[in-house]
């Protein structure tokens, strides 16, 4: 797998297929079975050694039960297949939540954005939880996530993708370099639990950067198989 350092720039198509070649990328539909997995692994990562306690139970578990996991869509990436998970990323159609990060944050810029884009709710996907294993930071694997919920949001017909990405680690570089947009109106907000400012980011998932739009493409092949295998 080829190394890459920290980029706002998206890999190159032929990065994206190396890296596909050596890891197993699967795409879930909402309601898979592997919710309690990926929702373990999510807590053991933002646990982070304590230093985000809530994340583990009294009894020793890990957990992180975000809300719009039974209606999301789960990117998984593993070494192998039937290995642990390095990496996962959520994106939820917005009808179907019962809450809206997004929406919550400013129900009215949300209503302008949603009009800015000529879009209601049943065009909208949002994302959510990009977590990667600390030793495959730095390697591209976060970028490649992303990328592949803009795949999703392709595959499905979605016209907005939104969601609030951390600021301490630089996540919303990585949905910038793909093409979305920081909506600056929304502000910044520190979440104490998570340690983290973040902020709203959004775009047309079909109107990617000119450099990601090839990686794109690669990685939705693999998205659109593993649905369909579901």
């Amino acid at each position: 797998m080829k190394v890459r350092t920290r980029s706002e720039h998206p890999p190159q198509a032929t990065d994206v297929a190396r890296q596909l070649e050596g890891l197993a990328l699967a795409a879930h539909r909402p309601g898979s079975s592997m919710v309690d997995e990926i929702r373990r692994f999510r807590g053991e990562m933002i646990w982070d050694g304590g230093a985000r306690p809530a994340f583990r139970a009294l009894d020793g578990r890990f957990i992180d039960q975000h809300p719009a996991d039974p209606e999301a869509y789960h990117l998984v990436l593993r070494k192998a297949a039937g290995q642990p998970i390095i990496a996962c990323i959520a994106g939820a159609p917005l009808e179907t939540l019962p809450e809206s990060v997004v929406r919550n944050w400013n129900r009215i810029l949300s209503d302008r954005l949603l009009d800015e884009h000529g879009v209601d709710e049943s065009s909208v996907l949002e994302g959510a939880r990009l977590v990667v294993a600390p030793e495959w930071r730095g390697r591209g694997v976060g970028q490649l996530m992303v990328l592949g919920l803009v795949a999703v949001g392709q595959a499905i017909g979605r016209r907005l993708l939104w969601g609030t990405p951390g600021t301490r680690q630089h996540q919303h570089r990585l949905l910038i370099a793909a093409g979305l947009q920081v909506r600056e109106e929304y502000g910044r907000r520190y979440v104490p639990e998570l340690a983290d400012t973040l902020c709203v980011v959004a775009g047309d998932p079909n109107q990617v950067s000119p450099r990601a739009r090839d990686a794109v493409a690669q990685v939705r092949s693999v998205v659109e198989q593993t649905l369909e295998a579901a």
